[in-house]
């Protein structure tokens, strides 16, 4: 039964009222019209009848009565809710019972009305109206900023792939272009110095060539490590064991690397990005901890393989990573979400500091043999 109820021109609530009966659901409509906004009201009075008409909706609210030879106001709160999370429900009875309200409110009801006291149910409805604007204002927002940090997540996650892509295609040319012609330079330059010295001809100047022609190899080899090292290509436990055996060599600080693993099933991303961690991990230890010792482990556990870098230096307040400038461990801590994995720095002043992250093995990988690998440096 539907009773439509003439008011002003703005779009009238549209009303469920679950009620058996006719004369109570005519009171409690008046009492609405009398000095409300328009209504489209709705009479129900069992489950199959409520579960009709709100599938066939829409309903902006509902209020039930709580008593009913066949239904009762719980299962009616029940079907709104399951309906509509934020659908309004205010239950109206003629029993007053302080139990029977609290009941009906941690249930999920809006209000709870007595029918000797109809004067609030109109003031009630719009109260729970707006609150279930805002909810559904609030949810729509959460959603929102949800969508835009998983695309936020998303286009850094691409950047970094794009980044190390960039790094592999330039350290590529440094080894193929600029080694082969430093390498071309140094022969050149040593046939060179064979022909003067034949000649008897007194060339001091060209030893120091040589050595600079070597510093410049070599420093085309730092560069090529720091932007794709090429161990990297041997997978990531041996990585790490190079870059923290030439961390240890070239700080003076005593370093351990342990691996559960000596094959870990993940893509070029994930092993680049605990790479990557473990490298920024370490220039941090090196600049700031002054430590006296670090351990760097990597353990491939069920579906995740996590990496931990732990040192016993002088420690730092966590909450300052989120005022620090710089963007180092909050960029590590991004990328692990963005790889569906999660990261975390703890830290104490003066109790040394950990960076633990773990990321989703790779699906398609085969299953790594176990064995372990453990090293000193």
């Amino acid at each position: 039964m539907s009773l439509p109820i003439p008011g002003a021109e703005a779009a009238p609530i549209r009303l469920l009222i679950v009620e058996d009966s006719e004369l109570d659901f005519d009171l409690l409509t008046a009492t609405l019209a009398r000095d409300g906004p328009p209504l489209q009201a709705r009479r129900v009075e069992d489950e199959a009848s409520m579960r009709e008409a709100l599938e066939r909706g829409p309903v902006d609210a509902v209020l039930t009565d709580h008593n009913m030879p066949r239904f009762d106001s719980f299962a009616a709160l029940k079907l709104a809710k399951a309906a509509d999370p934020d659908l309004p429900v205010l239950v109206v009875s003629g029993e007053m019972s302080e139990d029977l309200a609290v009941a009906a409110l941690h249930a999920g009801a809006d209000d709870f009305i007595l029918k000797s006291r109809l004067f609030r149910v109109g003031p009630a409805l719009m109260r729970s109206l707006q609150a279930a604007a805002q909810r559904r204002a609030g949810r729509a927002a959460a959603a929102a900023l949800a969508d835009s940090e998983a695309r936020l997540r998303e286009l850094a996650q691409h950047l970094e792939s794009a980044k190390e892509e960039e790094r592999r295609r330039i350290a590529g040319e440094i080894h193929d272009d600029i080694g082969s012609m430093l390498t071309a330079l140094r022969f050149e330059t040593v046939a060179l110095a064979r022909q003067l010295q034949q000649r008897g001809v007194d060339a001091p100047r060209v030893p120091l060539m040589l050595d600079l022609i070597g510093q410049l190899v070599a420093a085309s080899h730092r560069i090529q490590h720091k932007l794709r090292p090429p161990v990297l290509d041997a997978g990531l436990v041996a990585a790490l064991q190079w870059l923290v055996g030439s961390f240890a060599e070239r700080t003076g600080i005593p370093a351990r690397f342990e691996s559960n693993r000596d094959d870990v099933p993940l893509s070029g991303d994930g092993s680049a990005a605990l790479y990557r961690a473990a490298q920024e991990a370490l220039a941090n230890v090196s600049k700031h901890a002054h430590a006296k010792q670090v351990t760097v482990q990597l353990f491939v556990s069920g579906q995740e393989v996590s990496l931990e870098v732990s040192d016993d230096g002088v420690g730092f307040d966590p909450e300052l990573l989120r005022t620090a400038p710089g963007f180092g461990l909050r960029a590590l801590l991004e990328r692990a979400r963005g790889l569906g994995g999660w990261a975390e720095v703890s830290s104490t002043p003066n109790g040394g500091a950990s960076l633990m992250l773990s990321i989703p093995v790779q699906r398609d990988a085969p299953a790594s043999a176990d064995g372990g690998r453990s090293e000193d440096a």
